[in-house]
């Protein structure tokens, strides 16, 4: 909560009614944030539609949550498909299938349901004994619409009824929708404001890509008939298929797509075991004009493999990789107004429709990064991805060029300042004659963690894109000074080996090696790396070239 930071547990309805109140939803790990968001998300397009026009958009997030027409409109949507909401409802359960079974009528634990708990290593977990023996509703709730968002591929338990089932099992069709993604979920100061800031309209496309998408058919899924333990036509899709666009529908079937077939096990309190069997299968190429969400790279491989002249897959978080390294491929400058496609990187059109309808450029918002790196054949979940940034909208939607190149070179430069603190410490370890790849590893670490506070804490501090070589020149001056510190404990550190130093034979001639002359070679690199900002550069060679004409020695 807004108000003094403390954690309440609400329902949809009570959500929705405070949602001016509300910091952002919290789960029980932080995959169920952009799960459960998504939800919510998909419900304002089951109430106000697709097609918004930037001004119908503006009034929706200009009146808030406390409005009370607004709140009356979201309540008569919930309470015409609040009999879809039940958890336990014995026809309609909530994302569930009602009757569904095996044939020998097996269920599995908690262990299956909770994704937290490490698949095959449940010691090394907080959850043990009670904790697994059976959780409240509300909880499972939550976890239910997280496994249908990020549930591993893999075998299943076989459903009676499903065709695909063989030998009572469910073969895989690969991992729940939203874990293809590298999710994005923009944050506002509060609840409403977050919901807003990632619901875009059908108006996002320019008129070269709106004549091919089509979102005519999309709905939450509560909208559609109930689902049985069969695949559903026109949302499973054939693995011949693949690439096939009529299968994606739109944003909202996206965001409530059910991947699984799902029955909890309960006492009507309590939940104590679940049921989980293949749903509708789903790859993510080509969806991009579907899942605003998440950016997109352009595949050579997929192309090649589907016979396609385009395909344009997720372009996934690397767990190794902080979120603002990844910063300029995100922002407006990057985009190339192309829209017959082509071009190597989109990105999420959640930030595309931001540039052209949100009225407070300057407000301050959280970029929130979401996803999951899967194992073994996408069958277990290996690592998550959970990393912010706390940034102005104008960075993300500035179309000032001049900005957007000066957040590409200060990332560049911060990469390349990295790399000289790197081959300062191997050349430390050649000084001592040492193995040079762990030094190596080490100062690059240690650099990307130095720099990862300093980086962020620069960002936060930009709302304007008017000036952007004060901005640049600032940043050089600190990370020249950063640099410059961490080269100085390297070489500090250096044994009475690497200061005496000796001879070394590079690419077949000799030169003395030693950790002071390491050091200077390095503070010579940072100086370089970080020396001028582009229209100093400019002006350098100008001056230069004029010189050059004058007879002088420039």
């Amino acid at each position: 909560m807004l108000s003094d930071g403390s954690h309440r547990e609400l329902s949809i309805i009570e959500t929705f009614e405070q949602a001016g109140d509300i910091r952002s939803i919290d789960g029980d790990m932080p995959l169920q944030r952009f799960a459960l968001s998504r939800l919510l998300v998909a419900m304002l397009y089951g109430r106000f539609g697709h097609d918004l026009d930037v001004d119908d958009w503006k009034s929706l997030y200009d009146y808030g949550a406390g409005n009370p027409s607004l709140m009356q409109a979201i309540l008569e949507y919930c309470d015409e498909w609040r009999y879809r909401f039940d958890l336990f409802d014995d026809r309609y359960p909530f994302y569930q299938v009602a009757g569904l079974h095996t044939a020998k009528h097996e269920t599995s634990g908690l262990e299956r349901l909770i994704l937290d708990v490490p698949s095959g290593e449940p010691f090394f977990t907080t959850r043990m004994g009670d904790g697994l023996q059976s959780i409240r509703a509300a909880e499972a709730a939550r976890w239910l619409v997280t496994v249908q968002a990020y549930d591993a591929s893999g075998i299943k338990s076989g459903a009676v009824g499903d065709p695909r089932v063989k030998g009572g099992k469910g073969y895989p069709i690969g991992v729940a929708w939203t874990g293809h993604l590298g999710g994005y979920l923009v944050e506002g100061t509060n609840l409403w404001q977050t919901l807003m800031l990632n619901y875009v309209s059908q108006d996002v496309f320019e008129s070269g890509e709106a004549a091919s998408v089509q979102w005519d058919d999309d709905k939450p899924v509560w909208e559609r008939e109930p689902l049985t333990q069969q695949a559903t036509k026109g949302f499973d899709q054939p693995v011949e298929r693949t690439g096939d666009t009529s299968f994606f529908h739109g944003p909202a079937t996206l965001m409530t797509w059910q991947g699984r077939r799902m029955l909890l096990v309960h006492d009507d309190e309590t939940v104590t075991g679940v049921l989980v069997c293949n749903g509708d299968r789903l790859k993510p190429q080509n969806a991009q004009h579907h899942e605003p969400m998440t950016a997109w790279r352009r595949s050579p491989t997929q192309e090649k493999a589907l016979k396609r002249p385009v395909v344009y897959m997720p372009r996934k978080h690397d767990p190794s990789r902080a979120l603002w390294r990844g910063l300029p491929l995100l922002l407006a400058t990057h985009d190339s107004g192309n829209p017959t496609g082509g071009d190597d990187f989109i990105r999420p059109y959640s930030l595309k429709w931001l540039s052209k309808a949100c009225p407070e450029r300057s407000i301050p918002v959280r970029l929130h990064a979401f996803g999951v790196e899967y194992g073994n054949n996408d069958a277990v979940i290996d690592a998550t991805v959970d990393d912010t940034l706390d940034i102005s909208l104008v960075v993300l939607t500035t179309d000032n060029p001049q900005m957007g190149q000066m957040i590409q070179d200060a990332v560049d430069k911060t990469d390349q300042g990295i790399r000289a603190l790197r081959n300062l410490a191997a050349n430390i370890a050649l000084s001592e004659g040492k193995p040079t790849e762990a030094p190596q590893q080490r100062a690059a670490e240690l650099g990307y963690s130095a720099f990862d506070g300093a980086f962020r804490q620069w960002l936060r501090g930009i709302d304007h894109d008017d000036n952007p070589e004060t901005l640049s020149r600032d940043w050089y001056s600190q990370a020249r000074q950063l640099l410059q510190r961490l080269g100085s404990h390297l070489a500090g550190q250096a044994s009475p080996k690497a200061i005496v130093g000796r001879d070394v034979n590079v690419n077949g001639t000799t030169q003395h090696y030693s950790a002071a002359l390491a050091e200077i070679w390095f503070r010579s690199r940072v100086n370089g790396i970080f020396n001028q900002t582009a229209t100093e550069r400019a002006n350098h060679r100008d001056s230069a070239n004029q010189s050059d004409n004058d007879g002088t020695n420039a």
